[in-house]
């Protein structure tokens, strides 16, 4: 599954993304963005735990959990300091109220909290832009020295071709009927950039036929 634009998502409270990149790859990206926070090991994984802005009062965990050549990230929000700016400004406006025997403070208060509801929206979209810019180049990296190194195997596998193809053919015609499910694979990965004879033998490797 590729990764979708995470800024896009307000003030999220929990999501999960799954990313085509192994876990210490991910994990040596994610130091670099949440430089400042913390880390903990879990079992399974690892959980970075770091403020978003720092006005934002916003507090992010994302915990990587390994899962071969992919990686879950699990995203959980905290709103706290942001609810506590905000009964200190509301408090504190509606002491000035009472004191001045006046509405405006309320009202003045209202604005205030809305700008700080602004603000962390601003700061919340821009780090998880940032975030999800990070996951895509990780991805295309990723994705790109793959191919290089299946490549370079492919390159070096004696095995003939059309011999290959024929296996496939065959062992989809039993179970399927037809090949056209062998087609359709093939297709999709002429789609993502490999040559039909590249198709073939990266669908041969998947498949088991040697």
């Amino acid at each position: 599954m590729s990764v979708a634009h995470l800024g896009s998502m307000g003030l999220p409270s929990r999501f999960h993304k799954t990313v085509k990149v192994p876990a210490d790859q991910l994990l040596e990206a994610l130091s670099q963005i949440l430089h400042e926070g913390s880390v903990e090991e879990n079992i399974g994984g690892k959980t970075f735990k770091s403020t978003v802005g720092w006005k934002a009062g916003v507090t992010l965990k994302v915990r990587v959990i390994p899962e071969g050549d992919v990686s879950s990230l699990e995203f959980d929000f905290s709103y706290r300091g942001l609810m506590l700016t905000i009964l200190i400004v509301l408090v504190a406006f509606i002491a000035l109220s009472l004191i001045l025997s006046s509405l405006i403070p309320i009202l003045l208060s209202l604005a205030a909290i809305l700008l700080l509801v602004y603000i962390a929206s601003l700061e919340l979209n821009e780090f998880l832009r940032k975030i999800s810019d990070t996951l895509s180049g990780l991805e295309a990296e990723y994705h790109r020295m793959k191919l290089m190194k299946d490549r370079a195997r492919w390159r070096s596998d004696g095995r003939n071709i059309e011999d290959l193809y024929r296996r496939l053919c065959e062992k989809h015609v039993k179970m399927w009927g037809s090949t056209f499910t062998l087609e359709y694979k093939i297709r999709e990965y002429e789609r993502q950039g490999l040559t039909r004879d590249e198709a073939i033998r990266k669908i041969s490797e998947e498949e088991g036929i040697f």
